[in-house]
């Protein structure tokens, strides 16, 4: 009895609380660390070569620290993608569901079978992981609306959008710049030591990321509505604005998307008169002038999604009547961000305690520590296979940073796997699987912020929302995502299933 009222009480201690614990902890470990000595290698690869640099631990509880602590809150804040992601998806959305939009669009929908709903939301979800943390601002509350609409818990929206937009994180077929950025790095690293002749392609794991999306989808769509669906009130008990329906607006509206389709996808078109505007002309590939780091449709994808929203919302609510003057229309852009400001404060705390874990390098020394463990067993075939697969998932607890993860695992990694027969293609899929499910149970993740502060605006249940709790009631689901990925990976190991073209897991 007494254990079990521990639990419920650690379940009730508010996000906010937990986050500051956190932080707390990570001061003490760099002030113990730091005392101790505690040192770790990363290695890199820089002009074809392997280079391990040491890596000492940064004391917070000194001079240097404070100083740090206090002078870079700015700059952490600045530098937190996920928090102006969602400021600025959230303007496009607002106004769309003001006007009656999003309203029109999905109620018609309300007798649709939750499974369908379920599978369509995840399945937009995985494909939605392409656009990463911007991925999280625009899904989970497009979602959480969507399921309002079509008299769904809309709590059940967000965590199906969360649980597909994280599990899925390796699995949209859509190819980005992380995925050139992670094949690059693969490549380096493949080189240095075993193959000088590797070549890295985006489409080498092609036919396991179809198949694993639809897996997912399809025996995701499954564990969500056997176990984690009966853990909330079927039936939405939100509020819902009545507002007025026009098929004339609706079409209006639809000729309008049309068209802002057209000039978007004009502007992604190289080569013609006037086209390319949201290309990185610079760039070598089209998937980099797509979605490459500097490419304009890449850094500014969350605000073309909102422009295009504010403009279709605009068009239907005053063909519709639902807006009637520019003053509605300015509160409209504001209408979702309502009941988040809780959300706000999450993501300011989250990020100073990445800043500061950052700073203490102690993501650095756990990562190149638990890296060389691994480098030191002498486990081939699937044994190093699962032990790599759970590291990934440990790490990802505190780095919740995909591309910072794989600059401290590949280097290391992928020729330890590849003398063990073992495809680097498939060894940066094993990695991104697993990160992904990383990402379903860190709060250092951004998305899972996002997903705890939509939780709370949407909470329709008798429990508060917490970190703890939530975790609880996803933790069957997420176990059961966990034997799904392993079994995707081992079958596909021990079946020998191609990864794509002329590509096999095994060299």
């Amino acid at each position: 009895m007494v254990r079990r009222k521990k639990k419920r009480n650690q379940k009730r201690i508010s996000p906010i609380i937990v986050l500051i614990m956190i932080m707390i902890i990570v001061i003490v470990i760099s002030a113990i660390f730091s005392l101790l000595g505690m040192e770790g290698n990363i290695t890199s690869v820089n002009n074809g070569a392997l280079e391990t640099s040491l890596v000492t631990m940064n004391n917070l509880l000194t001079p240097r620290g404070f100083k740090y602590f206090f002078s870079h809150v700015i700059t952490n804040l600045s530098t937190f993608k996920p928090l102006f992601y969602i400021i600025i998806s959230l303007i496009g959305i607002g106004i769309a569901e003001k006007s009656g939009l999003l309203e029109a669009i999905f109620k018609p929908f309300r007798r649709m079978k939750p499974g369908i709903s379920t599978f369509l939301v995840l399945v937009l979800s995985i494909l939605a992981a392409v656009l990463g943390d911007a991925g999280y601002a625009i899904m989970i509350p497009m979602s959480a609306v969507i399921y309002k609409y079509l008299n769904r818990n809309p709590m059940m929206g967000i965590l199906t959008s969360f649980l597909g937009l994280s599990v899925g994180y390796g699995t949209s077929v859509i190819y980005n710049d992380l995925d050139y950025t992670l094949g690059s790095l693969m490549q380096a690293a493949a080189r240095v030591e075993v193959d000088r002749n590797f070549e890295f392609t985006l489409y080498s794991n092609l036919f396991i990321t179809i198949s694993s999306m639809f897996i997912l989808s399809f025996l995701g769509t499954i564990i969500i509505e056997r176990f984690l669906a009966p853990k909330f009130s079927r039936k939405n008990r939100y509020e819902i604005e009545e507002r007025e329906t026009s098929k004339k607006a609706l079409l209006f509206t639809f000729l309008s998307f049309l068209l802002l389709v057209f000039f978007i996808a004009y502007s992604l078109v190289p080569g013609l008169p006037g086209s390319g505007l949201l290309l990185d002309q610079n760039a070598t590939t089209y998937v980099e002038q797509v979605w490459g780091s500097n490419a304009p449709f890449h850094d500014g994808f969350v605000y073309v999604f909102s422009i295009v929203l504010a403009i279709l919302g605009l068009i239907y609510g005053v063909v519709s009547k639902n807006i009637k003057s520019n003053h509605e229309y300015s509160d409209g852009l504001a209408y979702e961000f309502k009941d988040l400001g809780y959300l706000f404060v999450l993501l300011f705390i989250v990020s100073q305690v990445i800043g500061i874990i950052e700073w203490t390098h102690l993501d650095q020394i756990i990562t190149g520590r638990l890296v060389e463990f691994l480098s030191l067993l002498e486990f081939s075939g699937l044994p190093l296979i699962i032990l790599f697969f759970f590291i990934v998932v440990l790490l990802g607890l505190l780095v919740p940073s995909t591309e910072a993860k794989w600059n401290f695992i590949a280097p290391l990694t992928i020729p330890l796997f590849m003398r063990s027969n073992i495809a680097p293609e498939f060894t940066m899929f094993i990695f991104k699987g697993a990160d992904g499910l990383a990402k379903c149970l860190t709060p250092l993740n951004g998305g899972f912020i996002i997903m705890l502060g939509f939780l709370k605006k949407y909470n329709q249940e008798e429990e508060d929302i917490t970190i703890f709790g939530t975790l609880g009631k996803m933790k069957s689901t997420i176990a059961l995502f966990f034997i799904v990925w392993l079994l995707i990976l081992v079958g596909w190991y021990l079946v020998g299933l191609p990864l794509g073209y002329q590509v096999l897991p095994t060299l």
